[in-house]
């Protein structure tokens, strides 16, 4: 099949690392990789500028959600005025666009991915726990008319997936599950995943940038537990500063580290060849990149069983998903009783990375992505 020409619209800036913890980014160019032509739309540096200073003040003084009826018409037209620009596209492409979407009026077929639907994150995530009655009703319609516009919805997990259809009414038929990738701009290869040191005790990491979402006081609880049974469990922390009574002895903190920086990336692939446990107990999750980066470097990921995260990690193979209630005990005599069968951890390491190599990879995705895509157009892949 010869290259598609994609038109891929974004709330940010698709060819920005920084956007949406780079994803879009990471999904551009593996599409870029796999043959397709890529041209970039989305709302224009001043209007993305206003129209996020207006979300940001409508979310902290009245409770309103991010996908605004008003916002969404606006990012539409900028998006349409774009595309009315450029030749026509043999598909648009929106990542996590819900709001651009439902408004846009083109000619190409409409293809749509996130990780979510409005209804899982209404009251799961802290920032969608204040929201007015109104709002609720205006999310809930875009939702629904993104899904509706779409050739095919792709979504990370069953979760998400299984939403679009109970409560927007998709059409299994134009529901895809392609699980997202590790974003690495340099990932390792399997001999580097695989030249691990074996030490006196497990070194975990926790990667995030909201201590408490991610599950940061049960990172410590755990690791209390660990060093009081004599296990001199340490761990390294990158993306936030523990408040000072979460503060321990083995602790390493990186409160910052820029993916585009070399030198931060250094770091960043030397805390992952480091560890023995990608440790995040995350409070509310819809898919969890950091499963699959840490997948990249055979790092089995010791997690909880909440929303998307299990369509990631899989249980008792590359990682474990313990209940939600668990307040770090289970964490703690988990990682003790792992850490004790070395041939087990071993296995743990080898399944991660070969989930990523196999499953949890953006060339992957992308490839499956643009088969679909070419399916609908009636232009299959050779």
């Amino acid at each position: 099949m010869s290259g598609l020409d994609i038109a891929m619209v974004t709330w940010q800036d698709a060819r920005n690392p920084r956007s949406w913890s780079g994803s879009p980014h990471f999904m551009a160019q593996s599409l870029i990789r796999a043959g397709a032509r890529l041209s970039y739309h989305g709302p224009d540096r001043t209007a993305g500028v206003l129209l996020a200073r207006a979300e940001n003040y409508a979310r902290r003084k009245l409770g309103l959600p991010r996908r605004l009826v008003g916002n969404s018409r606006a990012l539409a037209t900028a998006s349409r005025n774009a595309l009315g620009d450029a030749a026509r596209p043999d598909a648009v492409f929106s990542a996590a666009g819900s709001a651009l979407v439902s408004d846009l009026r083109t000619d190409a077929p409409i293809f749509y991915s996130s990780d979510t639907t409005f209804r899982l994150i209404d009251g799961y995530y802290p920032a969608y726990s204040n929201i007015s009655a109104r709002s609720r009703r205006e999310a809930e319609a875009l939702e629904r008319a993104a899904i509706a516009r779409a050739a095919l919805v792709f979504y990370p997990t069953d979760w998400a997936a299984a939403s679009a259809i109970a409560d927007y009414g998709a059409d299994p038929a134009r529901v895809r599950i392609v699980p997202y990738g590790a974003n690495l701009a340099e990932p390792p290869d399997r001999a580097e995943a695989e030249a691990r040191e074996r030490r006196a005790a497990p070194e975990l990491l926790f990667v995030g940038v909201d201590w408490a979402r991610k599950g940061g006081p049960i990172v410590v609880a755990a690791l209390d537990r660990l060093r009081a049974s004599g296990i001199a469990a340490t761990v390294t922390i990158i993306g936030c500063v523990p408040p000072e009574a979460d503060r321990r002895d083995g602790m390493k903190v990186f409160a910052f580290l820029d993916k585009n920086d070399a030198s931060d990336r250094e770091e960043i692939a030397r805390c992952y060849r480091a560890a023995d446990f990608l440790f995040v107990p995350t409070r509310s999750e819809c898919y969890g990149i950091v499963f699959c980066e840490a997948a990249a470097y055979g790092v089995p990921s010791i997690t909880t069983d909440t929303g998307g995260v299990t369509g990631v990690v899989r249980h008792g193979e590359t990682g474990f998903c313990l209940p939600p209630g668990d307040t770090g005990a289970g964490y703690a005599d988990l990682i003790a009783a792992l850490w004790a069968d070395p041939a087990r951890h071993a296995a743990l390491c080898a399944a991660a990375r070969a989930d990523y190599e196999t499953r949890l990879n953006w060339d992957v995705w992308s490839r499956r992505v643009l088969s679909e895509i070419g399916a609908v157009l009636g232009r299959p892949r050779s």
